[in-house]
């Protein structure tokens, strides 16, 4: 009976996976732990003496009527009713700090992942959810921890204490009330099921409502422009709905389950009133014996309460954990794991670069050259795979053939994060947190000076209007930099990009939002610049390859040099 009662616990309850990363996780704090479940046991033990004292109240103090007996034995059950709580205060303190460095180790660890995931992985997935995963579930963990080892292992020792008590008082009275143990097994089996499904269904309405509202809070403009206001009010309302519907449910399903655990083991006492009640008239059992009996059954029955109410939330918790394996094991990691570091000093190669996209071939057996110091432009037209080659030249994937150097050192055997650091790039999309200018700019290089800020400032042609506004490089830009312009927040763009004095400079699309005579002003302020990086623009635009000391064109994933110089009228021909 006892080995079907623990494969159907853990058939219902537990999943290898979840308990695997719990354990992980405590392992480093198994002494504390252990010597944390040794005190608990024997807190538990403090009842010995409460039992001993209430036995001789019902069968000497009372029947002598010994009322200055009933004060110091009164007294004395409060007295260890104290040290209990005392100890449980300080045991409680060890479990805390236990619980939230443990947490804290989890979720450091969850940060941490997400810098070893690649671009790709990024790319497709759901942001909203993983940001859900990242911050309930290791809610859920920490309150699961709190639950295990704050109320359920001190009630499982107590439990095993006390059993051993009534076994020791009657073990009669014990083989009586066994009776309902194939019961309580049966209908957490039941209800068991019912829980693990109710608990999924919450915590996915949970995720796609947090899901729904971080989308109304980051695309406000594109609800309003496209007047899908009352579209999106009731997608929310029924995701609220849902959410209402399946809480309710898990809500129902706990409460069932507290009540019929609770049900069955009053029924234990009931049992050990009737037949403790009828051994006393018998003359087979003394009354004190009887008191001294129930009230330890009752302090038993009392844990095993608290050991079958936690179930609802063992199994909310192992969802949780389930989750939180899955993020910290899946996904496609960084393409590059090389631990050199290099003098960069802004030269590039690729040599015989290939790379596809799900089969499908983008680039073509490249060669390319970006010197130190020298000036490069990649022109062709949308879907040539320009945005591909700057992923693959700041080490966001990796070709399938072929190979890149930095300085002539390939990729494989460079530290990324080192390398990234000499390389200054402007996306077309840039990005931009709710924030001041300054915040913004020193993202990156938090001690660089206000001096430096707005020399790189100047550079990028973006001192003049920075200093124009209300409150200049402390004025608040919005999320994303919903208050600036498109070309003001390309030019502070720029300006991040060199404060960091980079080697090289990767200018993607810079005529999407700059003119052509700002962009000429922009790369004679970079001739002059003390750090002298060499400059990469990408663009669609054929305009900008008069600013290069040499010109390639990409298209159909191929690379041809289109200008070994400066470009002249006759190659703007070409191009336009």
């Amino acid at each position: 009976m006892k080995s079907w009662s623990a494969r159907a616990l853990g058939s219902n309850f537990f999943d290898r996976r979840a308990v695997g990363l719990f354990l992980h996780y405590y392992q480093p704090r198994w002494p504390r732990l252990l010597g944390y479940s040794l005190a608990a046991a024997l807190q538990s033990l403090f009842i010995l003496p409460i039992l001993f004292l209430i036995r001789m109240v019902f069968d000497q103090a009372i029947p002598q009527g010994k009322i200055d007996w009933l004060l110091l034995l009164g007294g004395g059950i409060v007295l260890i009713r104290l040290l209990h709580s005392a100890t449980g205060w300080w045991l409680r303190g060890i479990v805390v700090g236990m619980v939230k460095g443990t947490v804290q180790v989890l979720r450091q660890d969850l940060l941490d992942r997400l810098y070893t995931l690649s671009r790709e992985h990024f790319n497709h997935a759901d942001m909203d959810r993983m940001h859900t995963r990242i911050v309930l579930d290791s809610e859920r963990f920490d309150n699961l921890s709190n639950l295990l080892l704050s109320s359920m292992l001190p009630a499982l020792l107590a439990s095993l204490a006390l059993l051993a008590v009534v076994l020791a008082l009657n073990w009669q009275l014990v083989a009586m009330t066994a009776a309902i143990i194939p019961v309580l097994a049966w209908t957490s089996r039941r209800s068991g099921k019912r829980i693990k499904s109710d608990v999924h269904e919450c915590q996915q309405a949970m995720e796609q409502f947090s899901k729904g509202a971080r989308f109304t809070l980051r695309q406000m403009d594109l609800i309003r422009l496209q007047a899908c206001e009352m579209r999106e009010t009731a997608i929310q309302r029924e995701y609220i709905a849902q959410l209402t519907a399946s809480s309710r449910r898990m809500a129902m399903s706990f409460a069932i389950h507290g009540l019929v655990q609770r049900n069955l083991t009053g029924l234990a006492g009931i049992v050990i009133l009737v037949a403790g009640g009828t051994a006393v008239a018998q003359g087979s059992m003394s009354l004190g014996d009887l008191m001294s009996f129930y009230v330890a059954a009752g302090l038993l029955n009392g844990q095993l309460d608290s050991l079958a109410g936690g179930i609802p939330e063992l199994i909310s918790g192992q969802e949780a954990l389930l989750k939180l394996h899955g993020l910290l094991n899946d996904g496609e990691e960084q393409p590059y794991r090389g631990q050199r570091r290099i003098a960069f000093d802004g030269g590039v190669r690729l040599r015989g670069v290939s790379f596809a996209y799900a089969g499908q071939l983008v680039l073509r057996s490249l060669d390319l050259d970006i010197p130190a110091g020298g000036r490069v432009a990649i022109v062709g037209p949308n879907g040539a795979g320009k945005t591909t080659l700057l992923s693959l030249l700041v080490g966001f994937c990796r070709p399938q053939t072929g190979t890149l150097f930095a300085s002539g050192v390939a990729y494989d055997e460079l530290e990324m994060t080192a390398l990234r650091k000499d390389i200054g790039v402007v996306m077309q999309q840039q990005s931009f947190f709710a924030g001041t200018v300054l915040d913004n700019l020193r993202f990156g290089h938090p001690d660089a000076s206000l001096a430096a800020v707005r020399n790189a400032a100047r550079l990028a042609l973006a001192d003049n209007f920075v200093s124009a506004l209300a409150q200049g490089y402390a004025t608040e830009i919005g999320e994303g930099g919903a208050l600036l312009s498109g070309g003001e927040r390309q030019r502070l763009a720029i300006t991040r990009a060199l404060l960091g004095e980079p080697k090289l400079l990767i200018l993607d699309e810079p005529t999407n939002h700059l003119d052509a005579d700002a962009i000429a002003r922009l790369m004679a302020g970079l001739l002059q610049a003390p750090s002298r990086p060499a400059i990469l623009i990408i663009s669609h635009d054929p305009g900008v390859v008069e600013l290069a000391d040499r010109v390639y064109r990409l298209e159909e994933g191929r690379l041809q040099l289109a200008s070994p110089g400066p470009i002249n009228s006759t190659t703007r021909l070409i191009y336009g």
